[in-house]
């Protein structure tokens, strides 16, 4: 089933407020969140830039943020809907970014591989206009053996569509899986997308190295799901916390993405 869902994000005017700051860019504030979502700065902060998302949070304007993907965007393994990344995303950012008019919309689709998903976020960059997709991708591809070059080439054209409609593009890699049956093909993916982001110079949470470093941690916490694949609710939890962070610091402090 198809689980779309709008999560508005809005905050009244408060001391901090943007409308009380003269264009000033609001203040990022992490607070509460979980000592298991620790990552270090390399993880933390997003090369590339978020330049519409910037401009529209500079002149308090609404954002539309689109989350698209598979069942990592849909929430497989979550205890309820709400608590998919998504969702999540929109309170992040609402603590994250005080005053500002964030909306936040699921459009994850379990099993899908790119192709599939790129077909879906080319009407909606039509019906909905978004000003940032978060294009959750590449697992599927890899484990039904899409080569990297055919994955890279669409991702690329979703790349073209995106910047056509000019929305900004954030990409999120596969999740850590040691038990994948092809590591090598899986790795190449994440290679693929890693090449692509540089060349286009786009935005990345680099999910894999994340859960990696969770996962080497001396006492990990438990990320994932009964099935030992999706993640769970502290997974989708820490997963929005990382990628809000850094999604703050790109559009509050955007000259460090030109570093």
């Amino acid at each position: 089933m198809r689980h779309a869902a709008l999560i508005p994000a809005m905050l009244i005017l408060c001391g901090t407020a943007l409308a009380e700051q003269s264009g000033s860019p609001p203040p990022v504030v992490a607070d509460n969140v979980p000592a298991a979502c620790t990552v270090p700065d390399e993880f933390r902060d997003l090369p590339g830039e978020l330049p519409r998302m910037a401009r529209l949070i500079r002149e308090r304007k609404p954002v539309r943020v689109l989350a698209i993907g598979s069942s990592s965007t849909q929430g497989v393994g979550a205890s309820s809907p709400a608590r998919a990344y998504p969702p999540r995303l929109a309170a992040a950012l609402q603590r994250l970014l005080p005053g500002a008019e964030i909306t936040v919309r699921n459009e994850g689709v379990g099993g899908e591989v790119a192709s599939t998903t790129l077909a879906r976020m080319e009407r909606l960059l039509g019906e909905w206009q978004p000003d940032v997709v978060l294009w959750q991708i590449g697992t599927n591809d890899a484990l039904r053996g899409v080569t990297p070059q055919g994955f890279a080439g669409i991702l690329r054209e979703g790349a073209d569509a995106v910047a056509e409609n000019g929305a900004d593009l954030l990409l999120i890699n596969p999740q850590f899986y040691p038990r994948i049956p092809d590591q090598s093909l899986y790795l190449s993916v994440i290679t693929a997308i890693d090449g692509v982001a540089e060349e286009r110079r786009l935005p990345q949470l680099r999910r894999y190295a994340i859960m990696r470093y969770w996962d080497s941690l001396p006492k990990p916490a438990l990320m994932l799901s009964e099935d030992g694949f999706h993640m769970n609710d502290l997974g989708y939890q820490c997963m929005a916390e990382v990628l809000a962070g850094g999604m703050a610091r790109r559009v509050t402090q955007p000259a460090l993405a030109r570093r």
